[in-house]
Protein backbone atom coordinates (compact mmCIF):
# COMPACT_ATOMS: atom_id res chain seq x y z
CA UNK A 1 0.00 0.00 0.00
CA UNK A 2 1.18 3.57 -0.96
CA UNK A 3 2.18 5.06 2.53
CA UNK A 4 2.70 8.90 2.77
CA UNK A 5 6.28 10.91 1.93
CA UNK A 6 8.18 12.65 5.52
CA UNK A 7 7.41 15.73 3.37
CA UNK A 8 3.62 15.24 2.97
CA UNK A 9 3.54 13.84 6.58
CA UNK A 10 4.28 16.62 8.11
CA UNK A 11 2.60 19.70 6.00
CA UNK A 12 -0.72 17.76 6.27
CA UNK A 13 -3.64 19.99 9.23
CA UNK A 14 -4.30 17.82 11.64
CA UNK A 15 -7.88 15.41 11.55
CA UNK A 16 -10.98 17.00 13.79
CA UNK A 17 -11.33 15.05 16.69
CA UNK A 18 -14.70 13.94 14.95
CA UNK A 19 -13.59 12.82 11.75
CA UNK A 20 -13.88 9.23 11.15
CA UNK A 21 -10.38 7.95 11.66
CA UNK A 22 -8.38 6.68 8.58
CA UNK A 23 -7.91 3.03 8.15
CA UNK A 24 -5.39 1.18 9.18
CA UNK A 25 -2.40 -0.73 7.49
CA UNK A 26 -2.47 -4.54 7.26
CA UNK A 27 -0.56 -6.50 10.22
CA UNK A 28 -0.84 -9.79 10.69
CA UNK A 29 -0.53 -9.46 14.40
CA UNK A 30 -3.18 -12.01 14.84
CA UNK A 31 -1.72 -14.59 13.04
CA UNK A 32 -4.63 -15.08 11.10
CA UNK A 33 -3.41 -14.46 7.58
CA UNK A 34 -0.27 -16.72 8.44
CA UNK A 35 -2.33 -20.19 8.00
CA UNK A 36 -4.13 -19.11 4.57
CA UNK A 37 -1.19 -17.23 2.70
CA UNK A 38 1.90 -18.94 4.31
CA UNK A 39 4.28 -15.34 4.63
CA UNK A 40 2.00 -12.93 5.88
CA UNK A 41 4.35 -10.06 5.13
CA UNK A 42 5.23 -11.53 1.87
CA UNK A 43 1.78 -11.74 1.01
CA UNK A 44 0.96 -8.14 2.30
CA UNK A 45 3.64 -6.59 0.24
CA UNK A 46 3.62 -8.50 -3.03
CA UNK A 47 0.00 -9.57 -3.26
CA UNK A 48 -2.72 -7.94 -1.37
CA UNK A 49 -4.71 -5.64 -3.30
CA UNK A 50 -3.03 -6.29 -6.40
CA UNK A 51 -2.20 -9.97 -7.97
CA UNK A 52 -3.91 -13.64 -6.99
CA UNK A 53 -2.22 -16.09 -4.85
CA UNK A 54 -2.29 -19.75 -4.65
CA UNK A 55 -1.59 -21.75 -2.00
CA UNK A 56 -1.28 -25.47 -1.95
CA UNK A 57 -3.36 -27.62 1.00
CA UNK A 58 -0.68 -28.44 4.10
CA UNK A 59 -3.47 -30.39 4.92
CA UNK A 60 -6.39 -31.99 3.22
CA UNK A 61 -8.50 -31.33 6.74
CA UNK A 62 -6.73 -28.05 7.23
CA UNK A 63 -10.00 -26.58 7.18
CA UNK A 64 -11.81 -29.79 9.04
CA UNK A 65 -13.03 -27.75 11.76
CA UNK A 66 -14.80 -24.76 9.83
CA UNK A 67 -17.64 -25.66 7.79
CA UNK A 68 -18.47 -29.41 6.78
CA UNK A 69 -21.58 -30.73 5.06
CA UNK A 70 -22.34 -32.24 7.98
CA UNK A 71 -22.68 -28.74 9.44
CA UNK A 72 -24.03 -27.02 6.35
CA UNK A 73 -27.27 -29.86 6.34
CA UNK A 74 -27.86 -29.22 10.06
CA UNK A 75 -28.09 -25.32 8.50
CA UNK A 76 -30.44 -26.44 5.90
CA UNK A 77 -32.37 -29.22 7.41
CA UNK A 78 -33.05 -27.91 10.90
CA UNK A 79 -32.62 -24.42 11.48
CA UNK A 80 -35.64 -21.53 10.02
CA UNK A 81 -33.55 -20.06 7.47
CA UNK A 82 -35.03 -17.11 5.58
CA UNK A 83 -34.26 -14.76 3.12
CA UNK A 84 -31.59 -13.67 2.30
CA UNK A 85 -29.13 -16.28 3.84
CA UNK A 86 -29.69 -18.49 0.37
CA UNK A 87 -29.23 -18.27 -2.77
CA UNK A 88 -29.48 -20.68 -5.38
CA UNK A 89 -27.63 -20.10 -8.93
CA UNK A 90 -27.93 -22.18 -12.05
CA UNK A 91 -25.72 -21.46 -15.25
CA UNK A 92 -25.00 -17.86 -14.16
CA UNK A 93 -28.46 -16.77 -13.35
CA UNK A 94 -30.21 -16.22 -10.18
CA UNK A 95 -33.12 -18.49 -9.57
CA UNK A 96 -35.62 -16.90 -8.84
CA UNK A 97 -36.78 -16.58 -4.40
CA UNK A 98 -40.03 -17.65 -4.94
CA UNK A 99 -39.05 -20.96 -6.17
CA UNK A 100 -37.40 -21.99 -3.25
CA UNK A 101 -39.22 -20.29 -0.51
CA UNK A 102 -42.73 -20.56 1.80
CA UNK A 103 -45.03 -19.85 4.24
CA UNK A 104 -43.60 -21.00 7.59
CA UNK A 105 -45.35 -20.65 11.04
CA UNK A 106 -42.73 -19.25 13.58
CA UNK A 107 -44.47 -18.99 17.30
CA UNK A 108 -47.24 -17.11 16.86
CA UNK A 109 -45.97 -14.94 13.76
CA UNK A 110 -46.01 -16.29 10.00
CA UNK A 111 -43.17 -15.55 7.58
CA UNK A 112 -43.81 -15.86 4.16
CA UNK A 113 -39.92 -15.63 2.96
CA UNK A 114 -38.61 -19.26 4.63
CA UNK A 115 -36.61 -21.63 2.78
CA UNK A 116 -37.97 -24.82 1.40
CA UNK A 117 -35.71 -27.56 1.95
CA UNK A 118 -37.18 -29.27 -0.66
CA UNK A 119 -37.81 -26.92 -3.11
CA UNK A 120 -34.17 -26.53 -2.49
CA UNK A 121 -33.25 -29.76 -3.26
CA UNK A 122 -34.57 -29.98 -6.36
CA UNK A 123 -33.35 -27.24 -7.69
CA UNK A 124 -29.55 -28.19 -6.71
CA UNK A 125 -30.87 -31.57 -8.30
CA UNK A 126 -30.73 -29.60 -11.37
CA UNK A 127 -27.78 -28.05 -11.23
CA UNK A 128 -28.32 -24.98 -9.23
CA UNK A 129 -25.41 -24.02 -6.88
CA UNK A 130 -26.18 -23.56 -3.08
CA UNK A 131 -25.13 -20.13 -1.59
CA UNK A 132 -25.27 -19.29 1.75
CA UNK A 133 -24.33 -15.89 2.55
CA UNK A 134 -23.44 -14.76 5.93
CA UNK A 135 -22.38 -17.53 7.64
CA UNK A 136 -20.26 -15.63 9.69
CA UNK A 137 -23.50 -15.44 11.38
CA UNK A 138 -24.18 -18.73 11.64
CA UNK A 139 -21.43 -20.73 12.91
CA UNK A 140 -19.28 -20.01 15.41
CA UNK A 141 -15.78 -21.53 14.14
CA UNK A 142 -16.39 -19.53 10.95
CA UNK A 143 -17.48 -16.37 12.54
CA UNK A 144 -13.82 -16.45 14.91
CA UNK A 145 -12.04 -16.79 11.74
CA UNK A 146 -13.60 -13.64 10.30
CA UNK A 147 -12.76 -11.34 13.54
CA UNK A 148 -9.57 -12.55 13.49
CA UNK A 149 -8.91 -11.49 9.84
CA UNK A 150 -10.18 -8.47 9.81
CA UNK A 151 -8.13 -8.01 12.57
CA UNK A 152 -4.90 -8.72 10.44
CA UNK A 153 -6.59 -6.59 7.43
CA UNK A 154 -8.03 -3.62 9.15
CA UNK A 155 -11.40 -3.86 7.50
CA UNK A 156 -14.34 -6.18 7.75
CA UNK A 157 -14.79 -9.72 6.48
CA UNK A 158 -17.88 -11.91 5.95
CA UNK A 159 -17.93 -15.51 4.77
CA UNK A 160 -19.99 -16.88 1.62
CA UNK A 161 -19.84 -20.89 1.35
CA UNK A 162 -20.74 -22.32 -2.37
CA UNK A 163 -21.73 -26.11 -2.59
CA UNK A 164 -21.97 -27.04 -5.97
CA UNK A 165 -23.43 -29.94 -7.85
CA UNK A 166 -21.25 -31.99 -9.70
CA UNK A 167 -19.77 -30.87 -13.14
CA UNK A 168 -21.41 -27.68 -13.00
CA UNK A 169 -20.57 -23.71 -13.07
CA UNK A 170 -22.94 -21.34 -10.83
CA UNK A 171 -21.58 -18.20 -11.30
CA UNK A 172 -20.91 -16.74 -14.41
CA UNK A 173 -17.50 -14.50 -15.19
CA UNK A 174 -17.49 -11.82 -12.92
CA UNK A 175 -16.13 -9.38 -10.56
CA UNK A 176 -16.01 -8.60 -7.23
CA UNK A 177 -15.86 -5.66 -4.94
CA UNK A 178 -13.89 -7.12 -2.07
CA UNK A 179 -11.03 -9.47 -2.13
CA UNK A 180 -12.00 -12.49 -1.30
CA UNK A 181 -9.83 -15.97 -0.01
CA UNK A 182 -11.28 -19.17 -1.05
CA UNK A 183 -11.01 -21.83 1.04
CA UNK A 184 -11.81 -25.24 -0.83
CA UNK A 185 -13.52 -27.78 1.57
CA UNK A 186 -14.83 -30.56 0.08
CA UNK A 187 -14.65 -32.12 -3.42
CA UNK A 188 -12.43 -29.80 -5.91
CA UNK A 189 -12.99 -26.94 -8.40
CA UNK A 190 -11.54 -25.96 -11.84
CA UNK A 191 -10.87 -22.09 -11.43
CA UNK A 192 -9.64 -19.60 -13.70
CA UNK A 193 -8.87 -16.25 -12.64
CA UNK A 194 -7.60 -13.67 -14.96
CA UNK A 195 -5.46 -10.82 -14.18
CA UNK A 196 -7.01 -7.94 -12.45
CA UNK A 197 -8.76 -5.18 -14.60
CA UNK A 198 -6.63 -1.38 -13.93
CA UNK A 199 -7.93 0.95 -12.73
CA UNK A 200 -10.05 -1.72 -10.25
CA UNK A 201 -13.34 -1.27 -10.56
CA UNK A 202 -15.59 -0.67 -7.92
CA UNK A 203 -18.77 -2.09 -8.66
CA UNK A 204 -19.31 -5.88 -8.75
CA UNK A 205 -21.16 -7.68 -12.11
CA UNK A 206 -20.51 -10.57 -14.76
CA UNK A 207 -18.23 -9.52 -17.53
CA UNK A 208 -18.34 -10.49 -21.15
CA UNK A 209 -15.47 -12.74 -22.83
CA UNK A 210 -13.73 -9.92 -24.39
CA UNK A 211 -13.43 -8.03 -21.02
CA UNK A 212 -11.78 -10.81 -19.10
CA UNK A 213 -8.05 -9.80 -20.35
CA UNK A 214 -4.99 -12.21 -20.06
CA UNK A 215 -5.39 -15.75 -17.43
CA UNK A 216 -3.16 -15.28 -14.76
CA UNK A 217 -4.32 -18.89 -12.62
CA UNK A 218 -6.15 -21.99 -13.95
CA UNK A 219 -5.86 -23.66 -10.79
CA UNK A 220 -7.90 -26.80 -9.65
CA UNK A 221 -9.01 -26.41 -6.04
CA UNK A 222 -8.61 -29.63 -3.80
CA UNK A 223 -9.26 -29.56 0.19
CA UNK A 224 -7.13 -27.51 2.13
CA UNK A 225 -6.27 -25.30 -0.62
CA UNK A 226 -6.35 -21.48 -0.14
CA UNK A 227 -7.25 -18.97 -3.43
CA UNK A 228 -7.06 -15.17 -3.16
CA UNK A 229 -8.57 -13.06 -5.65
CA UNK A 230 -8.02 -9.37 -5.16
CA UNK A 231 -10.92 -7.00 -5.48
CA UNK A 232 -11.56 -6.49 -9.55
CA UNK A 233 -10.51 -9.28 -10.93
CA UNK A 234 -12.43 -11.41 -13.18
CA UNK A 235 -13.13 -15.14 -12.51
CA UNK A 236 -14.86 -18.17 -12.92
CA UNK A 237 -15.36 -21.79 -11.92
CA UNK A 238 -16.44 -25.68 -12.04
CA UNK A 239 -17.11 -28.39 -9.99
CA UNK A 240 -15.01 -31.33 -11.54
CA UNK A 241 -16.24 -35.21 -11.10
CA UNK A 242 -17.94 -34.50 -7.88
CA UNK A 243 -19.77 -31.45 -5.88
CA UNK A 244 -17.67 -29.31 -4.58
CA UNK A 245 -18.25 -27.07 -1.27
CA UNK A 246 -15.76 -23.98 -0.55
CA UNK A 247 -16.23 -20.60 1.45
CA UNK A 248 -15.29 -17.28 0.54
CA UNK A 249 -13.87 -15.07 3.37
CA UNK A 250 -14.59 -11.05 1.57
CA UNK A 251 -12.46 -9.01 3.50
CA UNK A 252 -14.22 -5.46 2.29
CA UNK A 253 -11.35 -2.80 2.23
CA UNK A 254 -13.00 0.93 1.96
CA UNK A 255 -12.82 3.18 -1.00
CA UNK A 256 -12.30 6.90 -0.94
CA UNK A 257 -16.17 7.22 -0.92
CA UNK A 258 -16.90 5.56 1.29
CA UNK A 259 -14.63 7.03 3.85
CA UNK A 260 -15.33 10.47 2.80
CA UNK A 261 -18.95 9.81 3.31
CA UNK A 262 -18.08 8.63 7.08
CA UNK A 263 -15.94 11.80 7.71
CA UNK A 264 -18.91 13.80 6.48
CA UNK A 265 -21.31 12.22 8.61
CA UNK A 266 -19.10 12.14 11.63
CA UNK A 267 -19.16 16.53 11.07
CA UNK A 268 -22.45 16.50 10.86
CA UNK A 269 -23.05 14.56 13.85
CA UNK A 270 -20.62 16.73 15.49
CA UNK A 271 -22.33 20.42 14.01
CA UNK A 272 -25.63 19.77 16.40
CA UNK A 273 -28.98 17.56 16.70
CA UNK A 274 -30.53 16.40 13.67
CA UNK A 275 -34.62 17.92 12.95
CA UNK A 276 -37.47 15.62 12.21
CA UNK A 277 -39.10 17.30 9.53
CA UNK A 278 -42.10 15.32 9.02
CA UNK A 279 -43.36 17.08 11.68
CA UNK A 280 -43.81 19.63 9.52
CA UNK A 281 -45.89 18.37 8.07
CA UNK A 282 -50.01 19.28 7.90
CA UNK A 283 -51.72 16.59 9.35
CA UNK A 284 -54.49 16.21 6.32
CA UNK A 285 -51.40 15.38 4.16
CA UNK A 286 -50.23 12.67 6.74
CA UNK A 287 -53.92 11.28 6.72
CA UNK A 288 -54.33 11.52 2.92
CA UNK A 289 -50.76 9.15 2.68
CA UNK A 290 -51.54 6.34 5.32
CA UNK A 291 -55.36 6.25 3.43
CA UNK A 292 -53.49 5.46 0.21
CA UNK A 293 -51.36 3.38 1.95
CA UNK A 294 -54.17 1.27 2.99
CA UNK A 295 -55.98 1.29 0.03
CA UNK A 296 -52.79 -0.27 -1.69
CA UNK A 297 -52.55 -2.73 0.75
CA UNK A 298 -56.28 -4.09 0.62
CA UNK A 299 -56.18 -3.87 -3.24
CA UNK A 300 -53.14 -6.70 -3.28
CA UNK A 301 -55.02 -8.75 -0.40
CA UNK A 302 -55.97 -11.63 -2.86
CA UNK A 303 -52.44 -12.04 -3.84
CA UNK A 304 -51.07 -12.28 -0.39
CA UNK A 305 -50.34 -15.89 0.44
CA UNK A 306 -53.06 -17.18 3.07
CA UNK A 307 -50.60 -18.42 6.68
CA UNK A 308 -50.97 -22.19 7.06
CA UNK A 309 -49.02 -23.60 9.77
CA UNK A 310 -45.90 -26.33 8.52
CA UNK A 311 -47.43 -29.74 6.93
CA UNK A 312 -46.70 -32.91 8.00
CA UNK A 313 -44.42 -33.09 4.97
CA UNK A 314 -42.10 -30.36 5.50
CA UNK A 315 -40.23 -32.47 7.34
CA UNK A 316 -39.75 -34.89 5.14
CA UNK A 317 -38.53 -32.67 2.73
CA UNK A 318 -35.86 -31.32 4.79
CA UNK A 319 -34.49 -35.34 5.24
CA UNK A 320 -34.67 -35.43 1.76
CA UNK A 321 -31.76 -32.53 1.58
CA UNK A 322 -30.39 -33.83 4.85
CA UNK A 323 -29.96 -37.40 2.95
CA UNK A 324 -28.31 -36.29 0.02
CA UNK A 325 -25.60 -34.11 1.67
CA UNK A 326 -24.85 -36.84 3.98
CA UNK A 327 -24.62 -39.01 1.23
CA UNK A 328 -21.95 -36.87 -0.68
CA UNK A 329 -20.27 -36.33 2.80
CA UNK A 330 -19.87 -40.58 3.18
CA UNK A 331 -18.18 -40.28 -0.11
CA UNK A 332 -14.61 -39.77 1.59
CA UNK A 333 -15.50 -42.24 4.06
CA UNK A 334 -13.90 -45.80 3.36
CA UNK A 335 -15.86 -48.68 3.27
CA UNK A 336 -19.18 -46.79 2.62
CA UNK A 337 -21.93 -48.48 0.72
CA UNK A 338 -24.90 -47.36 -1.27
CA UNK A 339 -28.02 -48.22 -2.59
CA UNK A 340 -30.91 -47.59 -5.06
CA UNK A 341 -32.88 -44.60 -4.30
CA UNK A 342 -36.07 -46.03 -5.69
CA UNK A 343 -37.44 -48.48 -8.52
CA UNK A 344 -34.49 -49.07 -11.03
CA UNK A 345 -35.71 -50.40 -14.52
CA UNK A 346 -32.95 -52.18 -17.01
CA UNK A 347 -32.75 -52.09 -20.76
CA UNK A 348 -30.44 -53.77 -22.78
CA UNK A 349 -29.24 -52.71 -25.99
CA UNK A 350 -27.29 -54.14 -29.01
CA UNK A 351 -24.01 -53.42 -28.09
CA UNK A 352 -23.83 -54.25 -24.46
CA UNK A 353 -24.69 -50.98 -23.30
CA UNK A 354 -27.45 -50.66 -20.05
CA UNK A 355 -29.98 -47.89 -20.02
CA UNK A 356 -31.21 -47.47 -15.85
CA UNK A 357 -34.29 -45.47 -15.76
CA UNK A 358 -34.76 -44.30 -12.31
CA UNK A 359 -37.92 -43.09 -12.75
CA UNK A 360 -36.89 -38.90 -13.11
CA UNK A 361 -34.33 -39.39 -15.55
CA UNK A 362 -32.32 -42.26 -17.50
CA UNK A 363 -28.84 -42.92 -17.83
CA UNK A 364 -26.70 -44.76 -20.83
CA UNK A 365 -24.09 -47.22 -18.86
CA UNK A 366 -21.53 -49.03 -20.37
CA UNK A 367 -21.53 -53.30 -21.13
CA UNK A 368 -19.10 -52.84 -18.02
CA UNK A 369 -21.91 -51.50 -15.50
CA UNK A 370 -24.35 -54.81 -15.76
CA UNK A 371 -23.71 -56.47 -12.40
CA UNK A 372 -23.11 -53.03 -10.46
CA UNK A 373 -26.87 -52.22 -11.78
CA UNK A 374 -28.43 -55.38 -11.32
CA UNK A 375 -27.47 -56.15 -8.32
CA UNK A 376 -28.52 -52.32 -7.13
CA UNK A 377 -31.83 -52.93 -9.37
CA UNK A 378 -32.44 -55.94 -7.11
CA UNK A 379 -31.93 -54.17 -3.78
CA UNK A 380 -28.25 -54.81 -3.29
CA UNK A 381 -25.58 -52.46 -2.34
CA UNK A 382 -22.49 -51.22 -3.83
CA UNK A 383 -19.22 -49.29 -2.85
CA UNK A 384 -17.82 -45.92 -3.94
CA UNK A 385 -14.79 -47.73 -5.66
CA UNK A 386 -17.32 -49.88 -8.00
CA UNK A 387 -18.13 -46.56 -9.76
CA UNK A 388 -15.24 -46.45 -12.24
CA UNK A 389 -16.76 -45.14 -15.52
CA UNK A 390 -15.21 -41.90 -15.33
CA UNK A 391 -11.87 -42.71 -14.25
CA UNK A 392 -11.77 -41.25 -11.00
CA UNK A 393 -12.61 -44.14 -8.81
CA UNK A 394 -16.26 -43.11 -9.45
CA UNK A 395 -16.71 -39.97 -8.13
CA UNK A 396 -18.42 -38.00 -10.82
CA UNK A 397 -20.78 -40.65 -11.98
CA UNK A 398 -21.48 -41.84 -7.66
CA UNK A 399 -21.96 -37.89 -6.98
CA UNK A 400 -23.75 -36.89 -9.77
CA UNK A 401 -26.50 -39.98 -8.78
CA UNK A 402 -26.88 -39.00 -5.76
CA UNK A 403 -27.54 -35.76 -6.33
CA UNK A 404 -30.33 -36.60 -8.37
CA UNK A 405 -31.79 -39.13 -6.06
CA UNK A 406 -31.20 -42.15 -8.04
CA UNK A 407 -29.04 -43.34 -5.14
CA UNK A 408 -29.26 -43.41 -1.36
CA UNK A 409 -26.80 -43.87 1.85
CA UNK A 410 -27.29 -47.72 2.14
CA UNK A 411 -28.10 -48.18 6.53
Amino acid sequence: MRTATADTATTAPAAPASAAPTPAAPSDGGGALAPLVGDAQEFLSRHWTRTPLLRRAVSPDAFAGLLSLEVLTDLLTTRALRLPHVRLVRDGQQVAESQYTGVRRIGHGTVTDAIDPGKVLSHFGLGATLVLDAVELLVPAVGALCEQLAASLSCPVDAVAFLTPPDRKGLAAHIDDEDVFVLQLSGSKQWTVHEQVRPVPLTPGALPASALGPVALTPLLEPGDVLYVPRGTPHHAASTGGHSLHLSLAARRPTLTALTADTLLAALRAAGPDRDLNSLDPAQEIGALVQAQASGALARLDTVPVPVHVADGAGREGDALAGVLRALAALAVPGTRYAAGGAIALTYEEDGAVVADFGRFSARFPPSARGLLERLAAGGTAGAREFTTDGAAGTGTLSLLLVRGALRLAP
